[in-house]
């Protein structure tokens, strides 16, 4: 009788719906976008609530790629374009898209470029002038790994026009622009670049000038943040609780206040 009493109460405690503390280990791969709000605020907010958070960040092509090829296993997957979602298939239990952002230029305000960028977001020099500066040093990330690397040549492109955007950026996969998300906010910061293509939150979490691009040049019909489970997820208790602290919980009052605009 006691054994069937503790298997019913196993049964029931299963059944339960994932609490937002539930305690344990939750592994992630996000966008690189996101990794300040991540590692400075949202991993220590799970923390006190029991949940260990083991993520890592990447370019959003990278991590899919990382996923459909058995290289990682998360339990979640945090894309910053929800076509990479669903080119994973039967590999995710569910999906959903649950902000925005803007594509546009960053800048410290010690950049020695300062007063062009400046000068367009007045509307006083015409980006094209300001971008093809001799001596400029552009950061930008690789499209071959990264969605916001492609919106950037798509944006130039819808802005300046092809030519003018080769000009610019030069070869799609030109090797004297390319970083990774995180060494590009580091290279601008310590003043090895002197200006990069990035999100507004990437902008907003290192206190960079920041200007959108106008109109559809900002992408924002296009910069979807999707979250997925993952079916096979190790921690799928662990793996809920985390998508409600970020679809509905603090962690959605951090990533707004970050400058995520989130859907509904």
């Amino acid at each position: 009788m006691k054994i069937f009493a503790a298997l019913l109460l196993a049964i029931a405690c299963a059944a339960l719906p994932a609490r937002a503390d539930t305690p344990g280990v939750v592994s992630v791969l996000y966008a690189g976008s996101l990794v300040w709000p991540m590692v400075q605020n949202i991993k220590p907010a799970l923390a006190a609530q029991g949940i260990e958070l083991q993520g890592e960040a990447g370019g959003s092509t990278q991590l899919e790629g990382w996923i459909a090829s058995g290289q990682r296993t998360p339990d979640v997957f945090i894309s910053v374009d929800p076509g990479l979602v669903q080119k994973l298939g039967d590999k995710v239990a569910s999906s959903t898209t649950f902000a925005t952002s803007e594509l546009g230029m960053g800048w410290a305000g010690k950049s020695n470029y300062a007063y062009a960028f400046e000068a367009v977001g007045k509307g006083e020099m015409p980006l094209l002038v300001a971008l093809a500066q001799p001596g400029l040093r552009i950061g930008r990330t690789n499209p071959a790994k990264d969605p916001k690397g492609q919106w950037t040549i798509d944006a130039l492109t819808l802005l300046i026009g092809a030519p003018n955007e080769k000009r610019v950026l030069g070869a799609d996969n030109n090797p004297a622009q390319l970083y990774p998300e995180q060494e590009l906010i580091s290279r601008i910061e310590g003043g090895e670049l002197d200006v990069g293509f990035m999100y507004a939150e990437e902008a907003l979490a290192r206190s960079f000038e920041f200007m959108p691009f106008p109109g559809e040049g900002s992408m924002s019909d296009q910069i979807r943040y999707t979250l997925a489970i993952m079916k096979n997820a190790a921690h799928p208790a662990q793996a809920q609780a985390f998508a409600d602290f970020i679809l509905k919980g603090q962690g959605r009052t951090i990533l707004e206040k970050d400058g995520l605009k989130y859907l509904n």
